[in-house]
């Protein structure tokens, strides 16, 4: 085992960062490339050059620890499962899976994974790239560590990588309901029809003006699919939990 002199610096201190969950053993702390980190691995940032054990160098702490669904496309490794940010040879500071703590799911509890999705030909028959998506889900049964999974709507076209599941981050939840009033896996139904109950499949912003839009998957609407509409044009189809309240002692 070579030892390699290096700083953790710039610890980010604002709201939304996020420690490693509680009882990770930080001695456990390996630097890898990105394509040596494995679907599990819990993530905790990255360093700023290839490490030398002879030199020593910086390292970045991400604002929040995840757990890795890491996939190869467009040249990159997107190791969230979903952005494509990551160099092939840049060095990743993870905690193996083997070694932190061990998610427990139970029935009722939220996860996701990565799915690959061909978008339909454009206007003009194009084919757009594929694109990488998370797909939430809720687990249905637990019978001994094996879990059954109900995926939220339907993806036309997806492909599903062999990149395994996480538990939902429920803070990013809250952030995408506060930035559009919607998150992925939302039921929902239309303003003028609050018969139909869709799903939230994916959020983004309009090309144009930046509107807040919605890809929602309608199943039992065969005329509309998989529609992106303004988010301004749904509605819940039931109430949102408030988040819980959070209690500063003095």
């Amino acid at each position: 085992m070579t030892f390699i002199p290096l700083i953790v610096a710039n610890r980010p201190d604002e709201s939304p960062y996020q420690q490693a969950p509680h009882g990770t053993d930080m001695t456990m702390l390996r630097i890898v490339p990105a394509t040596d980190v494995r679907a599990g691995d819990l993530v905790l940032g990255g360093t700023s050059a290839p490490l030398n054990p002879n030199r020593l160098r910086w390292a970045m702490q991400s604002a929040a620890a995840f757990v890795a669904l890491p996939i190869r496309m467009w040249g990159a490794v997107c190791i969230d499962g979903q952005t494509p940010f990551w160099e092939p040879d840049e060095m990743v500071m993870v905690i193996p899976r083997e070694h932190r703590p061990a998610d427990r799911c139970a029935v009722g509890d939220r996860v996701e994974r990565t799915i690959v999705h061909t978008p339909p030909l454009d206007y003009m028959g194009r084919q757009p790239e594929k694109r990488l998506m998370l797909q939430r889900g809720t687990v249905t049964a637990v019978d001994d560590g094996a879990l059954s999974i109900a995926w939220d709507g339907r993806w036309p076209n997806a492909e599903i990588p062999d990149t395994g599941i996480r538990p939902v981050d429920h803070t990013r939840v809250e952030r995408e309901r506060a930035a559009t009033g919607f998150a992925v896996g939302d039921r929902v139904t239309r303003h003028n029809d609050t018969t139909t109950t869709g799903v939230v499949m994916e959020l983004c912003r309009h090309w144009y003006d930046a509107r807040s839009m919605a890809r929602v998957d309608w199943p039992r609407d065969p005329h509309w699919d998989t529609r992106t509409v303004e988010t301004s044009s749904l509605a819940h189809a039931l109430p949102v939990a408030p988040a819980a309240p959070v209690l500063v002692s003095a």
